[in-house]
């Protein structure tokens, strides 16, 4: 009896995977709702393992991405297994690149066809969309003027809206862009793009997320050649900064040190960033082939652990007086390279750029194609966005994992599909 109801429902049971990744996918860049994203992944992620051994999994294995992809897995699996902390490790690969893994083949197999893939890209677009909305709902303006010291209340829900807005930003601009004919909808989006803008620009301690949001905004316009959108955007970040100086001039105060040489060539303009660097070079060379297991939070242990601390507390102050003073999940390497190199070595670094050459491939003959439908066009202008700016906001950070890791993986999976949609049209 209960396998004569299974065939007759199975399909429709299996149809519940793609609306359980859209909301996994929503609930990305909160803080907040922790159950409803892990019951989410959880339960599409049964269905998923029931589907794959009932059907096998249908996707093209010979493409290069997902080579790549097994590539980068291997890599991470090796730097694990020939790690001194495997355990951290393996704790680091579950809780991060699991769910990157499990989200990029779901993608590959349920979200094919284009209604699913607008589905998807409307997912991430409205999540940021709905956690301003919340925030300006939840903040009055006395906290939006005092970010930094407002953030710190989890219920204000800024919490990494500014780190988060390197990816969301350039994503829903060129969704924006690639938007024919809705005019409703474009102009809702142009209202949200500019509200998520003043955020990040009252969240002044985030000078590399509003370098790489107005680099990648003026590449996703020069492509698509709206050189009068171009002038309107100059004229409302002149009124934003016309409104702010106002209302809290230390803004510009802020903002004015992008335009300092010093900014980029000083410890002091790097905000400490030189002390850091040094001393994870210094921990890098010591495994350079296959780093120290992947997972960065055990940074601070490995430097205790293998004496670093000794070696620099008469040689580099600042780097020892950083290291010292952090504890097991508190010391950050604060660049993408340094942070895969001391993670996963040169192997990880390696298959980690291939994973997105492949990426980048598939965005160019997306682009020589020639096809004008939306799915096209927003791999023209949004993938390319969210590209740049991923360069620019890893020179200080190392986003690969959490959230960055889950959304990235998933935007890398719908450039794939598109390009597979396209060969077969």
């Amino acid at each position: 009896m209960f396998q004569g109801l299974w065939l007759k429902y199975e399909e429709r049971i299996y149809s519940l995977i793609p609306p359980l990744l859209l909301i996994y996918i929503f609930f990305q860049p909160f803080n907040h709702f922790a159950g409803i994203r892990n019951t989410a992944f959880y339960s599409m992620l049964l269905l998923f393992l029931i589907k794959l051994a009932r059907k096998g999994i249908k996707i093209n294995w010979k493409d290069t991405t997902t080579i790549a992809f097994f590539i980068l897995l291997m890599a991470i699996l090796v730097s694990i297994f020939f790690s001194n902390y495997i355990i951290d490790s393996l704790n680091a690969f579950r809780k991060n690149f699991f769910y990157q893994m499990v989200v990029f083949f779901v993608i590959l197999t349920e979200f094919r066809d284009v209604r699913k893939l607008r589905a998807l890209l409307g997912a991430v677009v409205l999540s940021f969309i709905t956690l301003t909305i919340i925030i300006f709902i939840k903040n009055p303006p006395a906290n939006l003027l005092n970010i930094l010291e407002a953030k710190t209340d989890r219920e204000t829900f800024l919490g990494g809206y500014a780190l988060n807005a390197a990816f969301y930003i350039p994503f829903t601009f060129g969704y924006l862009l690639s938007v024919k004919n809705r005019m409703l909808l474009k102009g809702f989006l142009w209202t949200m793009v500019l509200a998520e803008f003043v955020l990040v620009w009252l969240y002044y301690s985030s000078r590399t997320t509003l370098i790489a949001i107005l680099i990648s905004t003026v590449v996703m316009i020069t492509m698509s050649k709206r050189y009068k959108m171009l002038a309107v955007i100059i004229i409302l970040f002149l009124a934003v900064g016309s409104v702010s100086y106002f209302k809290k001039p230390e803004l510009i105060d802020r903002y004015k040190t992008l335009l300092s040489f010093q900014t980029y060539t000083s410890n002091v303009g790097l905000s400490g960033r030189g002390y850091i660097w040094k001393g994870t070079v210094e921990i890098i060379k010591d495994r350079p082939i296959i780093g120290y297991g992947y997972g960065w939070k055990k940074l601070a242990t490995v430097v205790r652990d293998e004496g670093y601390l000794e070696r620099w507390k008469d040689k580099w102050h600042g780097t020892y007086d950083y290291f010292s003073r952090a504890g097991y999940g508190s010391a950050s390497p604060h660049n993408l390279t340094l942070q895969i190199l001391f993670e996963t070595g040169i192997l990880g670094l390696l298959a980690f750029i291939l994973f997105w050459i492949t990426v980048c491939i598939k965005v160019v003959k997306i682009m020589k194609s020639g096809a004008g439908d939306e799915l096209n066009y927003f791999v023209k202008y949004g993938v390319v966005g969210v590209l740049v700016a991923y360069a620019i906001i890893n020179t200080a950070n190392g986003l690969w994992e959490e959230t960055y890791g889950v959304i990235t993986f998933a935007m890398a999976a719908i450039t794939v599909n598109i390009h597979e949609s396209n060969r077969y049209k």
